[in-house]
């Protein structure tokens, strides 16, 4: 080995170095910045049309502590962004999951940025492509005890990968702990070990999921997690007694091939139209299951009728037995909220289930998959108005009114006519053709000006701030107390070019732009910037000079229920007791008693309780009575963004009936063919609550809300309602 003895440096010399030292530049910080989106592993991008979904941000700052800024945009099909300040001290990893909205039926492409508080750019992951789901299809989101154990569904092998059911493999670490990001997923499937891992905020935003609507598919591992886990054995429709082993196969078969099960919950999937959307082998008259049906052509695995399944003894408390060999329950369904749990008496990440040939088809049919998307049919759905539309026609300012077609035509041939046969006229009989050369500017001008003060008249107001909230009551404990899931819909006109200040301090509050349908990317045309907080967002809304913007704030809280209601009586005399707990007048109160008719009744003071009597006086079928805004709605929606026409197909009035109606809007049906008629995110619709015939109490309050106002401003012009929804379930 040879050493190179170093040569002695001269003072020279180490001047050299020591200023060398002393300009070079400081080592840099070693930061790690992740964005994972959607529903999947480590957000695995899965995403639903039209619906929100969970964005995870994982940041590792190995340097000197700062103040970060993380911002998520929808690259460039996006007009918003939204804004997460975090502190990062040095060594540190941190792991933030916010909502974000869908807005695309096709391409959605993400970015996330970290800047430090002086706006320097520290990271980037740009480019980040989501795959989006169909609005109708199904989305199961799942957390399995193994990986081997992870659910599937069967392949579409005839072309149609864009209504391809998803199974989403979900990790705990990643689970959101807000209940509004998983409002994406239609149904969860939990493996008892997992929900043991669980933390407390990811526990009670799965439990507001449910109970919101969602459908939970619990599996079993050992009966000691039941007892581990006193939040999951409270969900639990059955008791878990004991176990033993049989041969079962037999009946999962039938089950899966020509059984039915009742999927009914908040979040449940909308129907395609006509024979699109029946649901797996639906059975006709005679009780026999569609032989068209791909669920009704599959083969026997004789390997797994013969095996043996271990089963855990379940014991019904609240729930209904879907699935039972002989007197043993298999599959025990019950309502929680307005959500479903399901509880699986086998487990199906062991064998031989594990194995089973038809172990896809099982999971289609538990999530009730419809037939239709598993064999290729020749249907095709496309488009879809977004229901904000409806909602902003009834609270956009009456200050903007419209040019008639005919007067813009009219001005358009004065126009031309004195530019010219009336300007060459007017110069031949003052011998003065050259003046040509002024006179047309001075037309250009005066017409401008004209034009000008038109459209000052006929736009120009004061600064206008309405609200509209729309409130599901989600009774808690004995009802007085509730979650409150709201979707605030807020209009601003803005008589200039101006940014406004929005915001809120309710927990688990987001905001975002109007969604304007699936036809494209349907965002809005302004521009949004969310800074979320530990509890609510802070939002600046530019609105540009003479025209009304609406957006919409999603939240949740808990607090004083406002609103309750119990049903007496029987199926002849039905009474609802309904309770206005708030200190402001219920004006108008309707109820759908079982999926039966719509009954109106007046108004109930602050702090009373009346008795409503079922009697049938007055009452209107839910469908015809929804139909009847139809027309309105679609032509209020397709006018809005229309900059000429008339004033009066523009606006609605009524906001009381309009909002009631508007919460049943799959019943809003008209023949557009392969077009959706209305798109909207889940949890808005209560038809499939009727039609698993729970009893529905809309309450309307005019002028007042349960809520502080979301406007950082003092608008010159101010208006808001309130319709609150509370679902009392059926008991079977």
């Amino acid at each position: 080995m040879t050493f190179i003895r170093p040569t002695c440096a001269g003072p020279k010399h180490w001047m050299v170095l020591w200023l060398s030292l002393l300009i070079a530049p400081p080592a840099q910080a070693k930061i790690q910045f992740d964005v994972f989106a959607g529903y999947g592993d480590a957000g695995g991008g899965h995403v639903r049309a039209g619906g929100w979904y969970p964005v995870a941000v994982e940041v590792l700052n190995d340097g000197p502590t700062f103040d970060a800024v993380i911002e998520i945009s929808a690259g460039q099909f996006g007009s918003q962004v939204q804004r997460i300040p975090v502190e990062l001290p040095t060594n540190t990893r941190k792991r933030i999951v916010v909502p974000f909205f869908c807005t695309s039926a096709g391409i959605l492409v993400l970015d996330g940025r970290l800047y430090d508080r002086g706006g320097k750019l520290r990271d980037e992951r740009t480019g980040l492509r989501l795959d989006v789901v169909q609005w109708e299809t199904t989305l199961l989101g799942a957390l399995p005890g193994t990986f081997a154990g992870m659910p599937s569904f069967p392949a579409d092998k005839q072309g149609r990968p864009e209504w391809q059911p998803v199974a989403a493999r979900m990790e705990s670490d990643y689970l959101p702990d807000n209940p509004i990001a998983l409002e994406g997923l239609n149904a969860f499937y939990l493996n008892s070990a997992k929900a043991l891992v669980l933390k407390e905020p990811q526990v009670d935003a799965l439990v507001s999921w449910l109970h919101g609507g969602g459908h939970l598919i619990v599996a079993i591992d050992q009966t000691a997690d039941v007892e581990a886990a006193p939040w999951l054995k409270d969900l639990l429709p059955a008791r878990v007694t004991g176990g033993s082993s049989r041969t079962i196969g037999g009946q999962l078969h039938a089950w899966v091939t020509t059984g039915d099960f009742p999927v009914q919950n908040g979040y449940a999937p909308p129907l395609l139209r006509g024979k699109a959307q029946v649901r797996g082998p639906r059975k006709n008259a005679q009780n026999v299951a569609d032989p068209g049906s791909p669920y009704s052509q599959l083969a026997v695995d004789a390997a797994f009728n013969a095996a043996d399944q271990a089963l855990l003894d379940l014991t019904p408390k609240d729930g209904q037995v879907a699935l039972r060999a002989g007197a043993m329950p298999l599959v025990v369904t019950g309502s929680r909220g307005r959500g479903q749990v399901t509880l699986l008496a086998f487990n199906p990440e062991r064998e031989p289930v594990k194995s089973w040939k038809l172990r896809p088809w099982l999971w289609a049919r538990i999530c009730d998959v419809p037939g239709t998307f598993l064999r290729g049919s020749d249907f095709s759905t496309y488009g879809g108005r977004s229901m904000d539309g409806v909602f902003g026609s009834m609270i956009e300012t009456r200050q903007v009114r419209k040019l008639p077609v005919g007067f813009l035509l009219l001005l358009l041939v004065v126009y031309l006519a004195v530019i010219g046969p009336i300007d060459q006229w007017w110069l031949k009989k003052i011998d003065r053709p050259m003046l040509t050369w002024i006179t047309f500017p001075a037309y250009v001008a005066l017409f401008s000006l004209l034009i000008y003060f038109i459209g000052f008249k006929l736009r120009a107001g004061q600064t206008e701030w309405n609200e509209l909230h729309i409130v599901d009551v989600l009774p808690q404990g004995d009802g007085t107390r509730a979650a409150l899931r709201g979707r605030t819909f807020a209009s601003i006109y803005s008589p200039r070019n101006d940014t406004y200040k929005i915001g809120t301090d309710v927990a688990h509050a987001t905001f975002r732009a109007e969604f304007q349908g699936l036809w494209g990317n349907g965002t809005g045309e302004g521009k949004v910037a969310v800074t979320a907080k530990p509890a609510g967002f802070d939002a600046e809304v530019f609105v540009p000079v003479w025209t009304s913007q609406l957006n919409v704030a999603d939240w949740q809280d808990s607090g004083d229920a406002p609103l309750t209601a119990v049903q007496g009586g029987d199926t002849r005399h039905t009474t609802v007791t309904v309770a206005n707990r708030t200190a402001s007048k219920i004006s108008q109160v309707w109820v759908v008693p079982s999926g039966g008719p719509v009954q109106k009744f007046a108004g109930i003071d602050p702090g009373a309780s009346v008795d409503l009597e079922m009697d049938g006086k007055g009452a209107t079928s839910l469908e015809p009575y929804v139909a009847e805004h139809n027309a309105e709605f679609q032509n209020a929606v397709a006018r809005r963004g229309e900059m000429f026409g008339g004033n009066e197909k523009t606006h609605i009035d009524d906001w009381a009936g309009s909002a009631v109606a508007a919460s049943f809007p799959s019943l809003l049906a008209l023949d557009n063919g392969d077009a959706r008629d209305f798109v909207w995110p889940a949890g808005l619709d209560l038809a499939p609550l009727a039609r698993r015939g729970d009893t529905i109490v809309l309450a309307w309050m005019s002028d007042a809300s349960v809520v502080p106002p979301l406007s950082r401003f003092a608008p010159k012009r101010s208006q808001k309602g309130t319709l609150l929804r509370l679902v009392i379930p059926v008991h079977h």
